[in-house]
């Protein structure tokens, strides 16, 4: 704005100095109106030397008023600002919303593939952990060996010559329970042990005249695995 190439303002004095005396006096003519244009209400007082002057209240009203269009410049901008972004907003909820639902149909159709995926899965990690747990406990333990040939040797038919085979770690101590295994039967005659590196832990083989039985630990893993396979195609 033309006017006010200088401020002049004095401690004591009510009135703020604005321009150069008699510097352009149609220039100052030319910014006073245009001031009052601007700024409606506000007076500028020309001294009888000729001084344009604008009072120090005169100030504040311009600063009120600056401060007032400020906020509503604010205002619109914010208003306007937030109806776009309403709009933008509902368009993109619309996209989110119909690709969900397309998801959702696509997991509806998905949902038996899945679940059995699932199902397997959830089989194969149980019956994992239940071959290293039952194979750890054998290992350490040889009493679950035993505890496997007695209940074994109860259920044969023909108990008359019986050949075990087991682990060849836990033979000296499967050996120490042949009186066990004898148990009170009289139908049994003859008991031997044999050491076999193919029987893991926790198992053993038994030959007999009529039969042999497989007793490891892992062949009944295997047939608990195949049931519970077929409980799981029939579920």
């Amino acid at each position: 704005m033309l006017l006010s190439r200088l401020y002049h303002a004095s401690v004591g004095d009510e009135k703020v100095v604005i321009g150069e005396y008699r510097a352009d006096i149609e220039a100052d003519r030319a910014a006073e109106k245009k001031l009052a244009t601007v700024y409606l209400g506000i007076n500028v007082v020309t001294t009888v030397e000729g001084k344009k002057m604008i009072p120090i209240q005169e100030l504040l009203k311009i600063d009120k008023q600056l401060v007032t269009e400020r906020q509503q410049a604010y205002n619109q901008g914010f208003n306007d600002g937030h109806e776009k972004g309403l709009a933008i907003g509902h368009q993109e909820a619309k996209k989110v919303i119909d690709n969900f639902a397309g998801l959702i149909k696509d997991a509806v159709s998905q949902r038996e593939v899945l679940y059995e995926e699932a199902h397997r899965k959830i089989l194969e990690l149980v019956l994992k952990i239940a071959r290293k747990v039952t194979f750890d406990a054998a290992r350490i333990d040889p009493d679950v060996t035993a505890g496997i040939i007695s209940g074994t040797i109860e259920k044969l038919v023909d108990k008359s010559k019986i050949k075990i085979k087991v682990r060849p770690e836990h033979l000296p101590m499967i050996e120490q329970q042949i009186e066990r295994f004898m148990g009170e039967s009289t139908a049994i005659k003859e008991i031997t042990i044999e050491p076999d590196s193919r029987v893991r832990y926790g198992g053993c083989f038994i030959e007999t005249p009529t039969g042999d039985i497989d007793a490891r630990v892992e062949s009944q893993l295997d047939i608990i695995t195949e049931e519970i396979g077929t409980l799981g195609v029939h579920s």
